[in-house]
């Protein structure tokens, strides 16, 4: 066993049986923000087999507070979140088996993304990605972790296929999307999210190692006076209106992809263009570098210009930033992008 993991090789609960179920554990993580890219990093440094990073955004200077694997070189540059995060987890370990992918997670790509992994931690920013993973890993059989914090509340579940009820089953009891804060309303305590991560990645650790995860809805507050937590549904069955668990249907797999999405904690919308044409970088940087400020990488080009920051991605993706109205950003995309 590698001296890189003596320390929980030591602890009974792990031991070099438990350590060697965790070195042959593929993760996945949804979304490497404030949550996933501390709840990656304890995953790499805890020895997990292999990882992959998927994420739809780039770097930006508010992310930095928060955000533990990326600096000011990465918001300068707008470096894709999953590159530079695979990127310094390898710089913490080069041996490490490290997957990035720049990609929307979407009803179309869902399974193909996650199929292959025994683990997925929902790190995502929005009720419409979390239902999506807790859909596509019921389909596959896979088990997934939520894990989300808004203000100052955090929350963590564990989800096994056959053993306990799904997120929606959870989150059906709870206050829908639009009623409760968001982070465009509440922001977040900044030393929320790696506590969150850890918790969550604490019960990976327990599931990889073969033991059984806590039941329920961990929700816990860590301003108004001081750490609370307390435990929801701990003795919860699936739902008997639950469309996954009660009838086998897969809602969020059955739709499609929304054509615009207001991105969570910014002035932002991201635009997905029917048929995800493939952009020409060459002819776009040509056609943007006479008007505005243009950066260049393998997987996206962005441009500032005329107020707003533009991001187009490999995929077909662009992301308008500087504005929250889906109509300006449409304008915005169609002047300078192309309807």
């Amino acid at each position: 066993m590698s001296e890189r993991h003596a320390r929980s090789v030591l602890f009974p609960g792990i031991g070099p049986e438990g350590q060697a179920r965790i070195s042959r554990t593929s993760v996945a993580f949804i979304g490497v923000g404030a949550v996933g890219a501390a709840a990656a990093e304890i995953a790499l440094r805890a020895g997990f087999g292999r990882i992959a990073l998927v994420d739809r955004d780039v770097v930006e200077p508010s992310n930095l507070s928060r955000q533990v694997l990326f600096d000011d070189d990465d918001a300068r540059s707008v470096r894709p979140k999953a590159d530079a995060a695979a990127d310094r987890l390898r710089e913490i370990d080069p041996a490490a088996a490290v997957r990035a992918i720049v990609a929307d997670l979407e009803p179309g790509n869902a399974c193909e993304i996650l199929g292959g992994h025994d683990l997925v931690v929902d790190g995502s920013d929005n009720f419409e990605t979390r239902l999506l993973v807790s859909d596509a890993c019921r389909a596959l059989g896979i088990a997934s972790i939520y894990a989300a914090c808004v203000g100052e509340e955090g929350r963590v579940a564990v989800s096994i296929p056959g053993k306990t009820p799904c997120l929606r089953c959870y989150l059906e009891a709870l206050p829908p999307p639009g009623e409760g804060p968001t982070c465009d309303t509440a922001g977040v305590v900044p030393s929320l999210p790696p506590l969150v991560a850890a918790i969550a990645m604490t019960e990976a650790l327990r599931f990889a190692a073969g033991e059984t995860p806590a039941a329920g809805l961990l929700c816990l507050t860590v301003w108004s006076g001081g750490f609370r937590s307390r435990r929801l549904f701990e003795q919860a069955r699936p739902s008997s209106a639950c469309p996954v668990c009660a009838e086998g249907r897969h809602p969020a797999l059955e739709t499609d992809a929304a054509d615009l999405v207001k991105l969570c904690g910014r002035q932002s919308v991201q635009i997905t263009p029917r048929g995800r044409p493939r952009p020409d970088f060459d002819a776009l940087e040509r056609r943007l570098a006479g008007v505005g400020r243009v950066r260049r990488s393998p997987q996206l080009l962005n441009a500032d210009l005329d107020g707003v920051s533009l991001s187009v991605f490999a995929d077909g993706r662009c992301v308008v930033r500087g504005t929250a109205d889906p109509a300006c950003a449409r304008g915005y995309y169609d002047r300078y992008v192309g309807g």
